[in-house]
C-alpha cells in the first residue's frame, strides 16, 4: 500500500494545477487508471484495511453494483460516503465535536490529516 499522500493547501498549488492524484487499480482483471482527491485516496486504503481487502477487490465490487451510468469514480465516492455514513453514531458525532457551538467542524474536517498526525510522503 502506498503511503498516505501529501496533505495541501490551496497556497501550495501552481495555478491550473489539480489536486487529484492518479493511480491504477486491477477491476474485473483490468488494469484502470482512477483520478482522484488524495483524501478520497486515503479513505479507500482505510476501507480497504478495515474490511480485510485490498483497494483492487473494493473497486471490483463497486463496479459489478454500481449503476450502469455511474463512472466508476463517481460510484466510489459515494461508496465512500455511505460507508462512512453507515458507520457514524450519535456518540462518535458527539465525541466528534459534530453541533457544539464555537466548534468550526469545516475547519476540523478539511485539516483532518494534520489533526491526525498522518505521516506524508
Amino acid at each position: 500500500m502506498p503511503p498516505r499522500s501529501k496533505r495541501f493547501t490551496s497556497e501550495d498549488l501552481p495555478d491550473g494545477s489539480s489536486t487529484l492524484v492518479i493511480r491504477n487499480v486491477v477491476v474485473l482483471g483490468k488494469r484502470t487508471s482512477l483520478r482522484m482527491e488524495p483524501e478520497m485516496w486515503d479513505a479507500l486504503a482505510d476501507v480497504a484495511a478495515r474490511e480485510g481487502h485490498n483497494v483492487h477487490d473494493i473497486c471490483t465490487q463497486i463496479v459489478e453494483r454500481k449503476p450502469p451510468a455511474a463512472s466508476l469514480t463517481a460510484a466510489i465516492r459515494v461508496f465512500l460516503v455511505n460507508y462512512y455514513r453507515l458507520a457514524a453514531t450519535d456518540e462518535g458525532h458527539a465525541r466528534a465535536g459534530h453541533g457544539q457551538t464555537g466548534m468550526d467542524i469545516i475547519a476540523a474536517a478539511l485539516n483532518y490529516a494534520a489533526a491526525a498526525g498522518s505521516p506524508a510522503e
